[in-house]
């Protein structure tokens, strides 16, 4: 086969035989991450073209490195690697229609990918006393390959792509944002300028010592690494951008939610009030059944919650009488006279997901005396405790602490968790979820700063 290929090729053999396998196997690697990726119409022949095109002008590439020699000869090396990998990211531009960021970053793991194992191979090869510089056997330190030692070489290789891509590939997508962009840019360059330059480059001081040897490659691996931890923090920094700002319009909502709402309760109060009145002087004139199904009714929507906060109170008298109107038991004993160390939107945010996550467990109960919700909130010497508990039909799965939803609206109701667990974060306490026997509980604590003002925050 390489006499065939000599006898084509000429000196170009060599060279052209490198690119044209480097240009396969990043592309390999790219197209690892980029399986979840939408592609564009004609995948398939967009796809053909640009690999023999790729090829085609590897080769070029090749007879330009061959022809260089002297001085430049390694500033032209590294230019060619750079230029192979330019069409390895021009292949994915051509054939998937994705962000720039999205196509960025895959190209920067995939390339990433291709550089460990490429110094991974050769440096287990040395471990096992074969020269990787004269061939990629494990067992003969000779020119002479036989087909296994092919068959050995591909399925280690391929074999630690698909390792890499599975454990480094993201499940999700890039959201835009200046701070993505920019952090995708610099480790581009980053991946451009070094991971080629260190293929290339290492080569020349590779056979200076078996121990400078060892050193180079294992610095090549731990930088290939590099890149793809990298690539992943840039992904979990994303996502928790677009996390917090999901968060924080949810708590813009919930504010002008709560303003509507303490609005609705004092007005029902004070009517309330001059019913009480009015029910005083109707005394005699009703009959009594009348008179105490009038009072009850009106006694439904009258407010005499008071925890010491009120924005807690309006939580809760909220909540009340969501429960009321769904056959739900909501007990409560709650001292709310120091969470003035949250403000209005936290403490809306964080009581009203809570009991709305109750809400909607138990409604899905058949059994009414099952139908039952608990919250306490009590004070110690330095700290807030709030615990509620109640019962769920569903199984529940844990992911990350936080119980996963199958429901629709699975999107909403994790960032409501998300968002408790951040507030609570925010201000160093804890929180930890218990489920068993079909019983959920939920508990929290909120570390008391010390002098810390306990009245009610204003609402902004």
């Amino acid at each position: 086969m390489m006499d065939f290929l000599v006898s084509i090729l000429g000196k170009y053999t060599y060279n052209a035989f490198s690119l044209v396998i480097l240009f396969l196997q990043c592309q390999f690697c790219i197209l690892l991450f980029m399986l979840k990726h939408k592609r564009r119409k004609f995948f398939a022949l967009r796809f053909a073209g640009c690999i023999v095109s790729g090829i085609f002008l590897s080769y070029l590439i090749a007879v330009v490195n061959t022809e260089v020699t002297g001085n430049f000869a390694t500033v032209t090396r590294v230019l060619c690697y750079n230029a192979v990998s330019t069409l390895n990211f021009v292949t994915i531009a051509v054939c998937y229609k994705e962000s720039l960021t999205e196509m960025l970053l895959c190209w920067c793991s995939g390339t990433a990918t291709y550089q460990v194992v490429a110094k991974l191979y050769p440096l287990l090869q040395n471990i096992a006393g074969i020269d990787d510089k004269t061939t990629i056997s494990f067992f003969n330190d000779s020119y002479v390959v036989v087909w296994y030692d092919w068959l050995i070489w591909l399925c280690v290789h391929c074999g630690c792509y698909i390792l890499l891509a599975y454990v480094f590939r993201r499940g999700e997508f890039l959201h835009k944002d200046s701070s993505t962009l920019l952090n995708i840019a610099i480790v581009s360059v980053v991946t451009t300028v070094f991971v080629n330059g260190l293929i290339c480059v290492s080569r020349l001081y590779e056979s200076e010592s078996f121990a400078l040897n060892i050193i180079i490659k294992i610095f090549s691996i731990a930088f290939g690494l590099g890149i793809l931890f990298i690539c992943t923090e840039i992904y979990a920094r994303n996502q928790s951008r677009q996390e917090m700002n999901v968060i924080k319009q949810l708590w813009k909502q919930e504010q002008s939610q709560f303003a509507s709402i303490k609005a609705n309760i004092d007005y029902i109060n004070s009517k309330c009030h001059d019913l009480k009145h009015l029910f005083a002087k109707l005394e005699g004139k009703l009959d009594g059944t009348e008179l105490e199904q009038l009072k009850e009714a009106v006694q439904f929507y009258d407010n005499s919650i008071r925890t010491g906060n009120e924005i807690l109170d309006v939580v809760l008298c909220e909540k009340l009488t969501l429960c009321a109107s769904k056959n739900i038991r909501l007990t409560c004993m709650a001292d709310g006279s120091k969470i003035g160390l949250l403000s209005a939107a936290q403490i809306y945010s964080l009581f009203g997901n809570i009991i709305d996550n109750a809400i909607e467990a138990v409604s899905e109960l058949e059994d009414r005396e099952m139908r039952v919700i608990s919250l306490t909130v009590k004070n110690r010497s330095n700290s807030i405790e709030t615990d509620i508990s109640n019962y769920y039909k569903s199984e529940l799965e844990m992911s990350d602490g936080l119980p996963i939803t199958v429901k629709d609206d699975a999107a909403r109701h994790g960032y409501g968790l998300k968002s408790i667990r951040y507030i609570v974060q925010r201000h160093g306490g804890e929180m930890n979820i218990t489920a068993k026997d079909h019983r959920f509980e939920l508990k929290i604590t909120l570390p008391l700063p010390k002098n810390s003002e306990t009245a009610t925050p204003p609402l902004n």
